[in-house]
């Protein structure tokens, strides 16, 4: 199959819905609740609904993996599979922070992830990658990361309250003792995040969850994108991100050489817990 032709498909539909949830009336917004925190919209699943039905008018065999609609994959299927998230960063969308919401769109087989599409549509900023392609945010290229040491990387460090007091303080303060450069952390959705590294605005992401959150649609766009640029994307371990994970709140995403402090620095925090 060519991965062009899905990475037009992708496009495509997150334009489409992009474009409807602009037009959407807030006095129609409902809210429900998933779990204790979790909250989804009728926004959220207007807009997966608009995602799917575009993929599986282009490709009707293809399996769809999305937020509002996810199915147990026991196995991974020959099929190619779409990870979808309609609306990363509900939260930030009902505080009306716009500026970190984006919807996620991947498509992947056992290659691994073939394409990757990160649209704002409210700031109409869509980032694209395909398999053996360029990255491009509306039609241009990206450029690769630039070479930094950890003194002097401006990161974004995000971390769970659930965390041991003394770990959250070394994170917290990294930047204060000079063991980076400067530390971020922001609200909204991790793939909207993930796209300020990808074009430059910030040089990493660490990412220290509790390993209670997080799915692999949340981060299977941006994967490709960051990866395509030169970006080592991993778990705190320095593996390779999966599909069959069963963590993906626990990141580490920075270019080779910096990656590799951020490891050595990880290994010492993971004593101090």
């Amino acid at each position: 199959m060519e991965v062009e032709r899905l990475q037009i498909v992708a496009e495509q539909a997150a334009r489409m819905a992009g474009s409807c949830l602009r037009l959407l009336s807030f006095e129609k917004l409902q809210i429900f609740r998933k779990g204790k925190s979790d909250v989804v919209t009728n926004f959220d699943m207007e807009s997966e609904r608009l995602i799917k039905n575009h993929i599986l008018m282009h490709f009707p065999d293809h399996i769809i993996q999305a937020e509002e609609s996810k199915i147990d994959l026991q196995s991974l299927p020959e099929n190619v599979i779409w990870f979808i998230d309609p609306l990363d960063g509900t939260k930030a969308f009902l505080r009306g922070n716009f500026a970190f919401v984006s919807m996620s769109i991947a498509a992947w087989d056992k290659s691994g992830v073939l394409v990757g599409v990160v649209y704002n549509p409210f700031t109409d900023m869509l980032y694209s990658a395909v398999k053996g392609g360029v990255v491009r945010l509306n039609k241009n290229p990206l450029p690769k990361p630039r070479t930094c040491p950890i003194s002097k990387a401006r990161l974004l460090i995000d971390f769970s309250s659930h965390l041991s007091d003394s770990l959250k303080k070394e994170l917290a303060i990294a930047d204060l003792k000079g063991k980076i450069g400067r530390s971020y952390r922001l609200g909204g959705g991790i793939s909207q995040h993930l796209m300020l590294i990808a074009q430059g605005t910030l040089d990493g992401g660490l990412f220290w969850g509790a390993g209670r959150k997080g799915q692999f649609w949340d981060i299977a766009a941006a994967a490709i994108i960051l990866e395509k640029l030169g970006f080592n994307f991993t778990n705190l371990n320095g593996d390779p991100v999966h599909p069959t994970d069963e963590v993906f709140d626990r990141l580490l995403v920075a270019a080779p050489s910096l990656h590799q402090e951020l490891l050595e620095w990880v290994a010492e925090l993971k004593n101090i817990q």
